[in-house]
């Protein structure tokens, strides 16, 4: 039992004794718990970029959202594109068109974009397929942009580590590449270092 249940739980006893008539009789309450002292503080994690992306989405994909009870909710489909290595600029896998896409929400409490991405990546050295899902938080407007905390599922025996990895999409659409007829957004893909 948590503390604020405890303390609730024992508020309503008290209550409960003193309005019933009954006489209360002395309950224990247990001391105050301690926090706990660290013996070293936690390290800040540091990720590399594994990643660099363009995906090709719905044309005048921003035209792409309707009304909430939270605010607006983006549907914004992925038809194709491809990711890099941010080194050597080859290609290393290709967006599966037509399957995934952005169902974030604009709140209309505070503006800012939560962010449901959803996508699906065919390695170009394998063939193996791997599907990334995952939640974020960002801006949307002039400058859209967003952090995405990610998982990934692969049947790629060569990538098994980013399976069990944290992996964090940093996604912008920038508004020169935001057309009627096409639209584009650039992402980069990173992973947790373990060592």
């Amino acid at each position: 039992m948590s503390t604020s249940t405890f303390r609730l739980f024992f508020l309503f006893a008290v209550l409960s004794l003193a309005t019933s008539g009954y006489r209360a009789l002395a309950i224990a309450v247990p001391k105050a718990i301690q926090p706990h002292r660290r013996d070293a503080v936690p390290a800040v994690p540091t990720f590399t970029r594994l990643y660099d992306a363009m995906i090709i989405l719905v044309p005048d994909a921003n035209a792409h959202i309707t009304e909430s009870p939270f605010g607006e909710r983006e549907y914004i489909g992925f038809l194709g594109g491809n990711c890099t290595d941010p080194t050597t600029g080859e290609v290393v896998a290709n967006i599966v068109p037509y399957v995934g896409g952005e169902f974030g929400i604009i709140s209309s409490e505070n503006s800012a974009l939560y962010t449901e991405v959803h996508l699906v990546l065919q390695f170009v050295d394998d063939g193996d397929i791997a599907y990334l899902s995952g939640e974020g938080v960002g801006t949307f407007g002039s400058t859209t942009a967003a952090v995405t905390y990610l998982r990934m599922e692969t049947n790629s025996a060569s990538r098994q580590e980013l399976v069990t990895t944290p992996l964090l999409l940093s996604i912008e659409f920038p508004s020169d590449l935001q057309r009627t007829d096409e639209t584009v957004a650039l992402f980069s893909l990173f992973t947790m270092d373990t060592a």
